[in-house]
């Protein structure tokens, strides 16, 4: 596996960037109080909103956490290269819902996960996707988002502090 290029990562930094600041203004904090809200400096969190440095994954969590968003979908917009998807699923957690469903397929199938065929998998995301385009997903989801968000909360790794 190749190392990413310079312009690899320079576009992830914005990436990642714009998601950070969309989301923050569109809750309405400064970037003092959300330096605050995630316990860090302020010149530390400037850093961090702009890209610079490495990706901390712990800094998604606390702001994610702060700011009431989707730690995945901040995640999931690098790899797409699309800001908007973050900003976009910061109300309803889109991203956190599916690792939600992907945390409860690992526990119930374990080993078996590697014997499901791909063409499975893509059928099943295909008419999943295709659903939630036909229908606005409605209903009270809220106890099963905040039970599997518990959940994966517990099995993440903590940091050294």
């Amino acid at each position: 596996m190749t190392p990413p290029d310079q312009s690899e990562l320079e576009s992830d930094s914005l990436v990642l960037s714009a998601a950070i600041r969309g989301i923050r203004r569109l809750r309405g904090f400064s970037s003092s109080e959300t330096a605050a809200g995630m316990n860090l400096a302020l010149r530390t969190y400037q850093d961090f909103e702009a890209g610079r440095g490495r990706l901390n994954i712990d800094y998604i969590h606390r702001f994610s956490q702060f700011v009431d968003a989707d730690p995945d979908a901040i995640i999931a917009s690098l790899a797409i290269g699309s800001p908007e998807f973050a900003i976009r699923c910061t109300s309803n957690k889109l991203m956190r819902i599916v690792m939600i469903g992907v945390q409860q397929l690992h526990q119930q199938l374990g080993d078996k996960v590697a014997n499901l065929e791909a063409r499975t998998i893509v059928a099943a995301v295909n008419a999943s996707v295709r659903e939630l385009v036909d229908k606005s997903a409605g209903g009270d989801e809220a106890d099963w988002l905040k039970a599997g968000e518990d959940q994966l909360r517990r099995a993440r790794p903590k940091p050294g502090r």
